[in-house]
């Protein structure tokens, strides 16, 4: 049984033989979930026409961007998690408040730059994410050290995420990839988030890190959702956009109710998610694609490292603190849990 083989699998690691390196975005996340009567949408125009008032939500902040969201996750779970990234002092404190505390490396995050903020709207299943990205924005090759470059070079694996969002994305994944391809033997994972905030020159942005970066043969795990992949593979529907795309790179594709590894010549079953109550949804991604690094230094096979990511998105989205889960939490969940038929 996989939860079983799984649950031996997470009982003998040993966490600390790996080293994995995140960047770059970091920014501070307000959720807001509504909890008026009605559409969130109709009240909004009403109160906009009326020239003003008020509607009630319930609001959080906590850490947010894909990069940090991941270092969270890995973390939690063991992990020798190291985050490159740029933000102000402020930013910066409530970084290590939230996540030096609990030993991750931060000796590699910026702090001349400006605090990245983002909002997010949760209505009825879906997000509307309200994004200052920051210095995020323009993080390139230039951003980074001599002790990043040779921090890059020795880790495991480099994750690098949300190139919608950086205007020098294309740059920076050509660069650090690179470094990892010429210098060290770890292994690239690669999501780019929603290409949308590139706008109208979106198309040609995306042929851009599609030529320069996918197509070289730079990133070995392409981790992204449905939507994601057609965005990337050409707008041709789920399954030609995968074909195109998993000729460049392994394709680790999520959706809420499987996930599937896609190589080049071959493919996994559905591996099926888990039967939970979600309680929020922002950040699942970047849950996820934790749990798909670990099981890939892991070494473990496809199957149970796909059923890994699954169960750590999971525990996220329905843990009521919003927490990510050590790895005692994550046995315990494997045992009690059921999966989507």
């Amino acid at each position: 049984m996989l939860k079983r083989r799984l649950i031996e699998s997470l009982e003998d690691l040993n966490s600390n033989e790996f080293d994995v390196v995140v960047l770059p975005h970091f920014c501070i996340d307000s959720s807001l979930k509504y909890k008026g009567g009605g559409s969130f949408i109709d009240n909004f125009e009403k109160i906009q026409r009326q020239g003003g008032g008020n509607i009630e939500v319930q609001q959080n902040l906590h850490i947010g961007g894909k990069a940090a969201n991941c270092a969270s996750a890995l973390l939690s779970l063991g992990i020798r998690t190291h985050l490159i990234a740029k933000t102000d002092q402020l930013g910066y404190i409530f970084l290590e408040h939230l996540l030096g505390i609990e030993g991750v490396d931060l000796s590699h995050v910026k702090r001349n730059g400006d605090m990245a903020i983002t909002t997010a709207i949760e209505l009825d299943g879906a997000n509307v994410m309200l994004s200052d990205p920051g210095s995020a924005s323009q993080f390139g090759p230039e951003c980074l050290t001599d002790d990043d470059e040779k921090l890059i070079g020795r880790s495991d694996i480099i994750s690098i995420s949300d190139w919608g969002l950086n205007e020098k994305g294309t740059e920076l994944a050509e660069y650090v990839f690179g470094i990892v391809r010429s210098e060290g033997d770890g292994k690239t994972f690669f999501d780019p988030g929603d290409p949308s905030p590139k706008g109208l020159k979106k198309s040609e942005e995306i042929e851009w890190i599609v030529g320069r970066v996918l197509s070289k043969g730079l990133i070995d795990v392409l981790g992204m959702n449905e939507d994601e992949a057609i965005a990337y593979g050409g707008d041709g529907g789920l399954s030609s956009s995968i074909d195109r795309l998993r000729e460049m790179s392994r394709v680790d594709l999520h959706t809420k109710d499987y996930a599937r590894s896609y190589l080049k010549e071959s493919k996994t079953g559905n591996i099926p998610a888990f039967d939970v109550r979600p309680m929020r949804l922002t950040g699942a991604g970047d849950a996820w694609n934790a749990g798909d690094i670990l099981g890939e230094v892991m070494g473990i096979s496809d199957d149970l490292r796909l059923l890994l990511a699954n169960a750590v998105a999971a525990y996220y989205i329905s843990d009521p603190d919003g927490r990510h889960p050590e790895r005692e939490d994550l046995i315990e969940f494997l045992q009690e849990q059921t999966l989507k038929s």
